[in-house]
């Protein structure tokens, strides 16, 4: 029969200090050893990477670790704004950043990251090109892809749901915006430069299809227009039929067997040179398309059009520096052209191409030329 009596719960053993901490200890080593890369030996090779870019990344990462067994390559995704935010939130906290950022817009990485000193050169690498998206039975594709009627006159005018990423958080976002203002200029606005005749349902077609200020243009979903994070986030969306139109990277679209919509070089933001006899560069023309961009609560910066190209960096405290150095090396090679280019139809940038050369690591200098 127990006792309840207080001298039979003396006999109970209280865990002492020690065992305590040796408890906690324990439980520490248990959960260290169920992480990636913890307690196996292996190093951690941390990438932050644009969403746009997971499909061939995650290629390169299982063949660059069965080269490497010690190393265990970890990949975080998302808009290309948005990572590279998160890596100056881990500076500014005096935590570790990536060992690798790699943007689907170039100059975000010297824009941000060269002044406070967290990297201090950029490799370009790839390019794409946008394009328009649409899922199966498509209400009015079938007539878009016939040329009977126009991508923008559909989306201006027929009862449809098309997306985009959010501007804020990712290159994609910003340059679906850049598209309706570039289809403006070239088929209505400044139409006879180029020698279109010009047509009204791309008169006001910006304001029509993305109304607001320039602060609060694209940012929420509103009416027929879906607003996501990022622009992989819409794939899902197409393939279920939630959505029937959404703006996306050529690549993107190819590597997971999307209907799409080519659109013309003048709005795609994929060229340079001249545009036919006009005497206008790509150039030029892509710079008239601006965007305003919450670059932190409340302040704002105009991002300009540009044509497409991805960059690559190793952050200035990265915390294997070396190891990244290889796995850069390993994408530039002709492997990682295959990848992106043969397999994934994402064009490389042949050769590739430094701002800052001088700043690259040792390793690196010889397989790039200065931009």
């Amino acid at each position: 029969m127990c006792s309840d009596s207080p001298s039979h719960l003396g006999r109970l053993r209280m865990p002492t200090t020690k065992a305590k901490l040796a408890a906690t200890l324990l439980s520490v080593v248990f959960v260290l050893a169920l992480l990636p890369g913890c307690g196996s030996g292996q190093t951690a090779l941390t990438i932050y990477h644009a969403g746009s870019l997971s499909v061939p990344l995650e290629t390169l990462e299982k063949m660059f670790e069965e080269e490497h067994p010690e190393v265990d390559v970890l990949r975080e995704s998302g808009g290309s704004a948005t990572m590279i935010s998160r890596s100056i939130t881990r500076e500014e906290a005096g935590e570790a950043p990536p060992d690798i950022i790699v943007s689907a817009d170039y100059t975000l990485i010297p824009g941000r990251l060269y002044e406070p000193g967290y990297a201090d050169w950029t490799i370009v690498f790839a390019k794409n090109r946008m394009v328009l998206c649409y899922r199966d039975h498509a209400p009015f594709a079938e007539d878009i892809v016939a040329s009977t009627r126009t991508w923008y006159d559909v989306l201006r005018n027929e009862d449809v749901r098309w997306g985009h990423s959010d501007p804020d958080d990712d290159p994609c976002g910003y340059r679906s915006l850049m598209v309706f203002q570039l289809a403006q200029e070239f088929y209505f606005d400044d139409a006879a430069t180029f020698g279109n005749t010009p047509d009204e349902n791309a008169s006001g077609l910006y304001d029509a299809c993305v109304p607001g200020t320039d602060e609060e243009r694209g940012r929420v979903t509103e009416g027929r227009q879906v607003v996501r994070s990022k622009s992989v986030d819409l794939i899902e969306q197409l393939q279920s039929g939630d959505l029937d139109y959404a703006f996306e990277y050529s690549s993107v679209a190819v590597q997971h067997g999307i209907n799409y919509i080519e659109l013309d070089d003048a709005v795609n933001l994929s060229q340079t040179g001249y545009i036919g006899d006009s005497g206008v560069t790509y150039a030029d023309l892509y710079a008239r398309a601006s965007v305003r961009l919450e670059t932190s609560p409340g302040e704002y910066s105009t991002k300009s059009g540009k044509a497409i190209v991805y960059g690559i960096t190793i952050t200035k405290n990265a915390p294997n520096a070396d190891l990244a150095a290889k796995f850069v090396a390993f994408l530039l090679s002709n492997t990682g052209k295959q990848v992106f280019e043969g397999d994934n139809g994402q064009p490389f940038v042949t050769p590739a191409q430094c701002d800052k050369p001088s700043n690259l690591p040792s390793s690196l200098r010889d397989i790039v030329v200065p931009m």
